[in-house]
């Protein structure tokens, strides 16, 4: 028998569970402490099937056949910067993941604490997943999500990424392809000997460098598909011309481009004779705005909607069939900052904005 629920938390209470999240060390692949305190809070207050996988955590609640509803969140975080620790000031919680994304882990742990399964419209996961801020290939809901059949089954996901308490619809998709201009080394007195990598690209690479942000509008909602250079590397001595020129593209492409054309656009962009190598790719999340679950979800919350322009989970779940949005306490604009903090303020609003769409009838 599950322990009677505590009474409707306050901003505040939950922002102290922010806090005992906070000082426990959870960078990306390091998650074991935090999964640990996770899974046991779960175990001892959900009424429900707690399931440990790695370094995740799913919760179920009873299974009472109604649509699944999952909420979703990481655990772990960047690097610290000199903000390990939370602390309080002027109505906002400061430290490490307390907007990205620990805010919306708080958030979801204080649902399981207070809400009654039986009382729900629908029934109730959480997830909590590893790896999330790290290399696509160990991400763990990558993991969990196909080796959870129930979960494949949801009618929605809330990926509790920080969005300023506003509901961000699909995501853009990613790709990073590595550009190598050829050149033939040569004693840098005697450059006719030789052709130097840097100038064989300069044309290209200030064309490409100018590639316009460009809106696109999707359902209503703007996107900005964009390419940016963010690394570069060339030469070997102070002396010798450089025999060749790596240049990373990071393009970012919008939910209405699949991954083949934004692969197609890239290398039209590059001269025949220039190596090119697509070397990580994350497809977009679709914009679920026709989907009943979630537009009654906007509805109710009757907050602002738009699009998301950085890549979330929400592809994985779009990829999987599932109707998802991104919607958390989180300010987007502090994720990996080093005065990285999250209004208390915020934790109490999408905890009950949350509460009255998984709880109340019409």
């Amino acid at each position: 028998m599950s322990p009677t629920k505590p009474a409707h938390p306050t901003s505040d209470t939950i922002a102290e569970l922010l806090a005992t999240l906070v000082d426990i060390p959870s960078v990306t692949g390091n998650e074991a402490a935090i999964a640990a305190f996770v899974e046991q809070r779960l175990a001892v207050r959900g009424a429900g099937q707690v399931t440990r996988s790695g370094n995740g955590v799913l919760w179920r609640g009873p299974d009472r056949g109604r649509p699944l509803v999952a909420l979703v969140g990481h655990l772990d975080t960047v690097p610290p910067q000199g903000n390990e620790k939370a602390r309080r000031e002027d109505g906002k919680l400061f430290g490490l993941g307390t907007t990205d994304m620990k805010a919306g882990v708080a958030v979801m742990l204080a649902l399981v604490d207070a809400l009654d399964p039986a009382a729900l419209r629908f029934d109730l996961a959480c997830v909590f997943y590893d790896a999330e801020e790290g290399p696509a290939v160990n991400n763990g809901l990558a993991r969990i999500l196909p080796a959870t059949r129930w979960l494949r089954e949801a009618a929605a996901a809330i990926v509790m990424e920080p969005t300023d308490l506003d509901v961000e619809m699909g995501c853009n998709g990613i790709m990073n392809v590595e550009v190598r201009v050829p050149g033939v080394a040569a004693h840098s007195a005697r450059p006719w000997l030789g052709r130097n990598a840097v100038s064989e690209g300069a044309a290209w690479l200030a064309e490409v460098a100018m590639f316009p942000v460009t809106p696109v509008k999707i359902e209503g909602l703007e996107y900005r598909e964009t390419l940016q250079v963010t690394t570069l590397h060339a030469g070997r001595a102070r002396n010798v011309l450089p025999d060749e020129m790596v240049v990373n593209l990071n393009h970012r492409f919008t939910p209405d481009t699949t991954v083949e054309q934004a692969t197609a656009k890239m290398r039209a962009l590059v001269p025949a004779n220039f190596g090119f190598q697509v070397v990580d790719v994350a497809p977009p999340g679709r914009v679920a705005l026709d989907q009943p679950v979630v537009k009654e979800f906007v509805r109710r919350a009757g907050a602002k909607v738009g699009g998301k322009q950085g890549w979330t989970d929400v592809a994985r779940f779009s990829a999987a069939g599932i109707p998802a949005f991104n919607y958390g306490p989180g300010l987007a604009g502090m994720c990996h900052r080093a005065d990285e903090h999250c209004p208390i303020e915020n934790l109490g609003v999408a905890f009950d904005t949350l509460a009255r769409f998984l709880s109340s009838e019409e």
